[in-house]
């Protein structure tokens, strides 16, 4: 069976039409001739195996990453890095005309990352035993089959040594990966790492590690802090346990960014792209006049945004229901000299709501998760009298389904989409909204 893919998913798959059913083909892209194989049909949409290109489009080139095809994580890894981009705007401009009907003249070229190899500062990876060594990897989308990624192109080269020295250390001592009927063993490894100084995280279950052990991951050559969190719990998404144990070294990391000094904890957020971030938080700032009284921050994290505002308002607020980032965030100001700027440990929305009836606030800017505002929030928003909103977004999909809701309330003013993930279909865009 043969298709013709027009356009791209929104998982970075190729999509041809059969008798007007979508067909979702990985690995496929827009104007490619592809013969398939259906492996799953529903009733609205069907899923298919690529076989082979019959025509292969202008912008298809061979993966720099050998097991590209069975990770899934870079399926555009396939695309010249400009096709990439385009894609990229195209998945944006679809998902707001299909939620919001926002017009995609206001969408801007997406602002390319200045590198599409190399860029990640972070990784958190599950691992497993193969051949009797405990191995760091991943598992392939929607199965439980290990891979164990002997090189990751997307990850910074320091990270990578990093990642093979402590491999090298727990296997030297004998580590194997979590059993749960014992709840005992390797669960993850998170590393995070900047100029050259890295923060090293193993999860684990109820083990508790030997100083000879810390000792020798400590030696590894840019390891600056060393924790350890116990995570037990079955069948979560969470990478961490509820329990996180300092080992060794310093207790957070230190980062100069674009003039900031920032302090990170291991459970705190912080962009993933270092170099693309300074990109994003320009872009941030540049939506924001200056002259405000009040700017209110939330799901602001290490306080990032906000401090790198601290010149746009008489009062900065951050809201954060992360213990740890806030601690971080306040520590953060201090060390900024930003008096003006506090943190708050709250949920998002019900903060909001005190704060926007004690003050006028002039502008908020929201970093939500990839869920996006929830509805509580979207409500505190509608009812209060905030001026001018700055929106993060990491999601088109939840973003089109927030701005058709704020649309009641807002107009958009301008959508700046920046590419923080070379070879994901992941694109981030900053959204300015004025009160109607």
């Amino acid at each position: 069976m043969k298709v013709t893919i027009k356009k791209t998913g929104i998982n970075g798959e190729g999509i041809g039409y059969i008798d007007r059913m979508p067909v979702f083909v990985p690995q496929a892209l827009i104007g490619e001739e592809v013969e398939i194989r259906i492996v799953d049909k529903q009733k609205r949409y069907a899923t298919a195996e690529l076989l082979r290109v019959v025509k292969s489009s202008k912008n298809r080139i061979r993966p720099k990453c050998f097991i590209q095809n069975t990770c899934g994580a870079c399926p555009l890894m396939i695309a010249r890095y400009p096709a990439q981009l385009e894609y990229k705007q195209d998945l944006l401009k679809q998902s707001l005309i299909k939620y919001a009907q926002i017009d995609p003249r206001k969408v801007a070229k997406v602002k390319a990352s200045e590198q599409v190899f190399g860029y990640r500062n972070q990784f958190k990876l599950p691992c497993a035993m193969e051949e009797g060594r405990l191995v760091s990897g991943l598992f392939m989308p929607n199965s439980n089959y290990f891979i164990d990624v002997k090189r990751c192109w997307i990850h910074e080269d320091g990270l990578e040594r990093i990642r093979m020295d402590i491999m090298r250390v727990l296997n030297a001592h004998g580590c194997e990966s979590y059993q749960p009927h014992d709840k005992k063993g390797i669960r993850n490894l998170v590393v995070r790492g900047f100029e050259g100084r890295y923060q090293c995280t193993i999860v684990t279950g109820n083990d508790e590690l030997n100083e000879s052990l810390i000792a020798d991951l400590m030696r590894i050559k840019g390891v600056c802090s060393l924790w350890q969190s116990i995570h037990t719990v079955k069948k979560t998404p969470e990478v961490f346990g509820n329990k996180m144990i300092h080992l060794a070294g310093d207790t957070s990391l230190a980062l100069t960014f674009d003039g900031l000094q920032l302090q990170i904890s291991p459970r705190s957020f912080f962009q993933l792209n270092s170099a693309q971030a300074v990109q994003l938080y320009r872009t941030i700032a540049s939506m924001v006049k200056e002259g405000n009284e009040l700017i209110v921050e939330a799901y602001s994290g290490i306080g990032a945004i906000s401090l790198y505002l601290k010149d746009k308002a008489k009062e900065i607020i951050g809201i954060e229901s992360i213990k740890d980032a806030v601690v971080n965030a306040n520590q953060n100001a201090k060390l900024n000299g930003c008096g003006h700027v506090s943190f708050l440990c709250d949920d998002a929305a019900s903060k909001l709501t005190y704060l926007s009836k004690k003050r006028a606030i002039d502008v908020l800017v929201v970093d939500p998760p990839r869920s996006g505002l929830d509805d509580a929030m979207l409500d505190c928003i509608l009812r209060s009298k905030i001026k001018n909103i700055v929106y993060v977004s990491c999601n088109p999909a939840t973003l089109g389904k927030n701005l058709a809701v704020l649309g009641y309330r807002y107009n958009v003013e301008k959508i700046q989409p920046i590419d923080m993930f070379p070879h994901t279909p992941y694109v981030e865009a900053v959204v300015s909204l004025k009160r109607k």
